[in-house]
């Protein structure tokens, strides 16, 4: 195993608790920008609510991502809700009720007295935050994303081509020969791909590429065996019509020359082996941000103890918890999250005057967006039998008490299954309703039953086992990029800290049947595949939704039940001066507050692209140099 350091309560200490900054939360938004500035010789506290855990074989095996979403120690399970309408909510099949013997049901029908706690949403409170147990897969967004910002702000620092070369700066590419045009190859983060002989030799994998490729019309393509011809190597690749372009694509994500994930928790040890000015503090719950009477951010309160904020499975109401404070001398920069921004904001008196009455919260600044606009990427799945089991994982078996040969491959050289994700290829199409005409769908792969994000304690009997089950199955998930609504929101449950705030998404509110069609297009897309894949012939049949859901109502109200997401967004958006619900500014400035900024997922007015993260690390390098510009500038 990896020696990797365990950071301790401190690397770098002040002795009366104050900073140059403070940034809470170690995500993909707070941990780069951090390290950048203590790079640039400041003095940073990062908080830390959870531990850090990047040892773990589960954040460091590419393959095992699923285990780190079940892992007590790593998760934040939040329960959310995607209707007001109770009828509609039930039909989930990913509906979690508790029931009257005190034991979890997931799915329709639970027993009676069972009450309905939401959809299973996880995420990580652990040093590197969502970015140790998602992924890592490295898709840019369109480009209309960074424009609309630009648009929406005035701010022409947000142009696409600008932010692109953020991307350069970040990436060390692993797989393109070196000067490659709209890539890195020197920066911190590494991102790596699957080896495609392994894809290569799985004849059914191999069948649903090239059928993937004929119902895209690329039928001269289709009669290879080639992975590279196939699946195109570069989905980041700057074309002038990159964001029109239906194909077939080979999955990049982040790993290292080593085969090992790298999340932003990687990113701040390496900041703390440097020996750089930077301070981490783990079982740190930030509860406030400190504001004085000139409306300045001057520090914040924090709770320190383990296992304290109750979205945590192993948290109960009695933990113990030592109040903290921290005074910053320059600015306090929020990274928190989608859920969690909101619900720091609110704490400190900052977002609607009429919740924060409500929960008798002094009113720092009005601020009507704050939790507001929540947005996320509708999915749903489309699973296919087929004739015989996948081998992808055969060999990833040991007897009892023995090495399993994959991690000892993985451990050894980098290489083998385990340094893959398991999903194997992107298919990037065009819906009926796409706006302004881009690519709004994207497809991934995998040989297995995936209905969406079940928790660790899903006990499915019948079909929906069956499904979850079995070998010989491979799913399509469809994600459809850009979706309309809007009418989501956060909202504090009660002013204690320690509880987790209501999260209600709204679903399909703005813009519903648009992005209905979209998905149902997306449906018909993933049967065209399975239908175009050689050999097949219909000797198999789909399983789920299933060949009983046949008309374009039938697959529209399939959507409407089994549609999830995990790209939440936008509860703390950048927006122009003319916006009310506009929280932040074009450089990340919350507005009515001096020297307080976000910085992460909530930040973003619409959900970015198709797998957002990477446009994370790209808005905290943006975040990094107008921090530094204002602080040379003072």
């Amino acid at each position: 195993m990896d020696s990797f350091k365990q950071l301790s309560i401190r690397s770098w200490s002040t002795e009366d608790d104050t900073f140059d900054y403070i940034v809470v939360g170690t995500g993909p938004g707070g941990g780069p920008v951090a390290v950048n500035l203590a790079e640039a010789g400041y003095s940073v506290l990062l908080l830390e609510a959870g531990q850090n855990l990047t040892s773990e074989y589960s954040q460091l095996v590419p393959a095992l991502i699923g285990e780190a979403q079940w892992d007590e120690a790593q998760g934040w399970w939040f329960y959310t809700s995607d209707y007001s309408n109770s009828t509609q909510t039930a039909r989930n099949d990913k509906l979690v009720w508790l029931q009257p013997d005190g034991e979890y049901w997931v799915g329709q029908n639970p027993p009676e007295g069972s009450t309905q706690l939401g959809v299973w949403y996880p995420r990580a409170g652990t040093l590197g935050g969502c970015d140790t147990h998602n992924g890592g897969l490295t898709v840019r967004p369109s480009n209309w994303d960074w424009d609309n910002i630009a648009n929406l702000t005035g701010d022409e620092s947000w142009g696409h081509d600008l932010m692109l070369t953020y991307f350069e700066r970040l990436e060390r590419n692993l797989f393109l020969p070196p000067g490659t045009p709209g890539h890195g190859f020197s920066g911190y983060q590494p991102v790596g791909r699957g080896d495609k002989s392994l894809f290569e030799k799985e004849p059914q994998l191999l069948a649903i590429t090239q059928g993937s490729a004929v119902a895209l019309g690329f039928t001269a393509r289709s009669a290879s065996t080639d992975y590279n011809v196939l699946a195109k190597p570069d989905i980041n690749e700057p074309l002038p019509d990159r964001d029109f372009q239906n194909d077939v694509y080979q999955i990049s994500f982040k790993k290292d020359e080593r085969g090992r994930r790298f999340s932003s928790g990687s990113r701040v040890n390496q900041g703390v082996e440097k020996g750089l000015p930077l301070t981490v503090r783990f079982n740190s719950l930030v509860t406030k941000v400190q504001i004085n009477d000139d409306l300045r951010a001057t520090g914040v309160e924090y709770l320190e103890g383990e296992s304290i904020y109750m979205a945590d499975p192993r948290a109960l109401k009695n933990n113990t918890a030592t109040p903290r404070t921290a005074t910053a001398k320059r600015e306090v920069i929020v990274s928190g999250g989608t859920f969690n921004t909101p619900q720091i904001l609110l704490l400190s008196g900052i977002g609607p005057a009429d919740e924060l009455n409500k929960h008798d919260i002094p009113v720092v600044v009005d601020l009507p967006g704050v939790g507001r606009n929540l947005r996320d990427h509708y999915e749903v799945p489309v699973i296919q039998e087929f004739p015989n089991n996948f081998t992808f994982w055969d060999s990833c078996v040991a007897p009892e008490g023995q090495v399993n040969p994959c991690f000892q491959e993985w451990e050894t050289n980098g290489t083998g299954p385990w340094s893959t994700l398991g999903f194997d290829k992107f298919v990037l199409a065009t819906s009926s309703v796409a706006p302004r005409g881009e690519r709004d769908l994207i497809l991934y792969g995998a040989p297995d039953g995936i209905l969406g994000h079940l928790p660790p304690y899903t006990n499915y009997t019948g079909h929906l086992a069956d499904v979850t089950a079995a070998s010989n199955v491979y799913t399509y998930t469809v994600s459809e990029s850009h979706p309309r609504n809007q009418a989501g929101a956060i909202t504090l449950r009660t002013a204690n800290p320690r509880d987790v705030p209501e999260i209600k998404f709204e679903y399909f509110t703005d813009g519903g049947d648009d992005d209905v069609q979209g998905l149902v297009d997306g449906i018909v897309l993933a049967r065209s595949i399975f239908s175009s894949v050689p050999g097949l012939n219909g000797t198999t049949q789909e399983v789920y939704p299933g060949p009983e859901y046949s008309t374009q109502e039938q697959l529209r109200q399939f959507v409407r039940d089994q549609a999830f997401g995990h790209h939440a967004s936008s509860t703390a958006a950048i927006g122009g001066d003319d916006d009310p619900l506009a929280v932040l500014d074009s450089r990340f400035r919350v507005r009515g507050v001096q020297g307080l900024r976000v910085v992460d997922m909530s930040a973003f007015p619409v959900t970015p692209g198709t797998f957002p993260l990477i446009s994370i690390f790209m808005l905290s390098e943006k975040a990094s140099d107008a921090i530094l510009e204002d602080a040379a500038a003072v």
